[in-house]
């Protein structure tokens, strides 16, 4: 009975030692695994780090370029109204010199028709005292009448023209005012801007 139960022990034992050469083969064999499933979370992690400073390096260079298009564009706005201003003041030097040029011609013109209605007046009087009383009565009336006539036309002109001249500037004006309003509203966009981004 004790070989049998020393047998049988040997054979628990020998079954053990296998057992025990199959559980240290099997956590070998799971540690091996961990070994490169931890590897692989590292190689991950140094991907996402990796992604994760190409998109800050990209976020400041985006940063880098809206501040510079921000200045560009504060820069090109003072330059319009610079130039708008310029543009302002010459178009309305430019409008006064035309309507001054265009008063003086007109009263040249009719101080130069007032002189050829006064000559031709006095050549058709004196034509007429010479042929008689009748025909210089209806000359002087001819005349007169078509003086009058002309002298309205161009007290017309003149009129239309000032009123043309006035309707521009007041045009202009307005316009002058649109642009004024915009540019400050764009101003004040771009102070909103800069205080969202300064907090």
């Amino acid at each position: 009975m004790a070989d049998e139960a020393v047998n049988r022990i040997g054979a628990m034992l020998e079954e053990l030692g296998a057992r025990f050469d199959l559980v240290v083969e099997a956590v070998s064999g799971f540690g091996g695994r961990l070994d490169t499933l931890r590897d692989e979370i590292f190689g991950q992690f140094a991907e996402v780090g990796g992604q994760i400073r190409f998109l800050s390096e990209q976020i400041a260079e985006n940063r880098r370029g809206i501040v510079a298009s921000r200045a560009d564009l504060g820069a090109e706005m003072i330059r319009l109204g610079e130039a708008l201003g310029k543009a302002r003041v010459e178009f309305r030097e430019e409008l006064l010199a035309a309507q001054t040029g265009l008063r003086g011609e007109f009263a040249a013109r009719a101080v130069e028709f007032r002189d050829e209605t006064a000559r031709a007046v006095a050549t058709s009087g004196q034509q007429a005292l010479s042929s008689g009383g009748e025909t210089a009565k209806v000359l002087k009336r001819e005349i007169a009448s078509s003086a009058e006539i002309a002298a309205k036309k161009l007290s017309a002109d003149l009129k239309q023209t000032n009123k043309s001249l006035a309707n521009l500037a007041h045009k202009f004006d307005r316009f002058d005012d649109r642009i004024t309003v915009q540019t400050r509203d764009q101003d004040q966009r771009l102070r909103k801007l800069e205080r969202k981004r300064g907090t």
